[in-house]
């Protein structure tokens, strides 16, 4: 893994004390056991801590800072280095176990509750975090905090890609003064997305209309100045839109482009389910064909279930693409519209909340969405009556035969004789084969 020692001390005020003292005499001495754990001051003579002075405020809070020597009793001073953030994180879900404990762990509690089931983090946690996390679960049981069988902390682990976006760059020129000589550098600078205007495949600075370099998309960078501001993206098209195109674009494993042009088609969408709902809410028959739009709407279900629970939630979103296009243009009864539109509702409620709770109000549903019970596919509705064959002539698909699933093979073979386009190819003669795959297939061999 290529790990070296790594200083776990940070010169700041916010994280967990090192409980040791500096003494003239006796050098770092460990605190004593029964003043641990050594608590953050969180005021100076009762006023807040001052965090305007540069530095940190550990180093001159005389009353925290200054103590007696555990070990000779003449005055000292406490490290004022506090340990970083790391040093929590790698062990915080055994102590979520049993949080009112008087010691780290309370061991009837972390071997209830342990181990963590799934793991989700980027690529830097799943490789530093995650073993940290192992080395400080081997170092806990061994002292006793966990038991044997939670020395591997985490049942399963599951990285997720990075949400990415092009860099926009110019190149500015500076001249400078050094060693009695005018010095011209050229440094780059790097510009929002929100100041760049793209035209023909081209991106253009808005305030000067200077060209700037795209370079392909790379992971969001403060530095590259390659990021989106959440909350213009909010105030534009609502949160929904952001979750919904993040989690559709692609795979949660792999990296999503952040583009304008995504985001608008996201919003685009979900703007046709609102005016859908508005639609069925007003009321009105438009037909019969209620079997068809439930057998739809089961398979959704079962579909959008075990898309989410796979973490597949760009193919979960797929099919609610697709099934609210079949609702679109579904001509079954208003019952069942109202039906289809209240379970599209709850299986799009973890990816757009608060849609999701407006069509349910407006559909008349009781409470919440979020409280509604998780839709069940009825596994009736499950099994296909019927089967699309693809129809080849001499190796090619030319077009393709629906039939009931169950129909015997010479009445497939009629079928697909009285189909345009075997006729066509056959021109009033015979195949020299017909060759059908139950299920699968028609070869028809000129």
């Amino acid at each position: 893994y290529r790990l070296r020692d790594w200083g776990l001390s940070r010169q700041r005020y916010w994280g967990c004390p090192i409980p040791v003292v500096h003494c003239g005499d006796c050098g770092v001495v460990p605190e004593k056991k029964e003043n641990l754990p050594v608590e953050l001051p969180y005021d100076e003579d009762g006023k807040p801590i001052d965090f305007s002075t540069p530095g940190n405020p550990l180093d001159r809070h005389p009353t925290w800072r200054d103590v007696s020597c555990p070990a000779c009793g003449q005055p000292a001073k406490r490290e004022t280095d506090t340990m970083d953030t790391f040093v929590d994180s790698s062990w915080y879900f055994a102590r979520f176990t049993c949080p009112e404990a008087e010691t780290p762990t309370n061991m009837d509690d972390v071997s209830y509750w342990m181990n963590v089931d799934q793991y989700i983090g980027g690529i830097e946690h799943a490789i530093l975090h995650l073993l940290y996390s192992r080395f400080f679960a081997r170092a806990m049981h061994i002292c006793g905090h966990l038991p044997a069988c939670a020395i591997e902390p985490f049942d399963a682990l599951f990285t997720q890609g990075m949400v990415t976006h092009a860099i926009y760059r110019t190149l500015k020129e500076e001249t400078t003064s050094g060693k009695g000589a005018m010095i011209t550098a050229t440094r780059p600078v790097y510009h929002y997305p929100e100041d760049i205007e793209l035209r023909d495949g081209k991106a253009f600075v808005r305030p000067t209309g200077e060209e700037a370099e795209i370079i392909p998309s790379a992971k969001m960078s403060k530095s590259k100045n390659n990021v989106v501001d959440p909350v213009a993206i909010i105030d534009q098209y609502g949160a929904d839109t952001a979750r919904w195109f993040v989690l559709s674009d692609s795979p949660p494993e792999r990296d999503v482009e952040w583009t304008a042009s995504g985001a608008e088609a996201a919003f685009k969408h979900l703007s046709r389910v609102h005016r859908l709902s508005t639609e069925i809410a007003d009321g009105g028959d438009t037909g019969s064909d209620d079997d068809a739009l439930l057998k739809e709407m089961h398979k959704t279900i079962h579909d959008v279930t075990m898309g989410i629970d796979s973490f597949g939630f760009n193919a979960a979103i797929a099919k609610l693409y697709s099934f609210t296009n079949t609702l679109l243009k579904s001509k079954a009864s208003h019952a069942s519209r109202r039906q289809a539109i209240m379970t599209l509702a709850q299986l799009m409620q973890p990816m757009t909340p608060h849609l999701s709770e407006e069509i349910w109000a407006m559909q008349g549903g009781e409470g919440l969405v979020t409280d509604a019970p998780w839709p069940k596919a009825d596994q009736a509705m499950l099994v296909e009556d019927t089967v699309t064959l693809p129809i080849q002539i001499n190796g090619k698909r030319r077009s393709e035969l629906e039939v009931p699933k169950d129909l015997a093979k010479d009445e497939v073979e009629k079928r697909v004789l009285a189909d345009d386009a075997v006729i066509k190819a056959l021109a009033g003669g015979q195949p020299k084969k017909l060759i059908v795959v139950p299920g699968r297939i028609v070869n028809v061999v000129i």
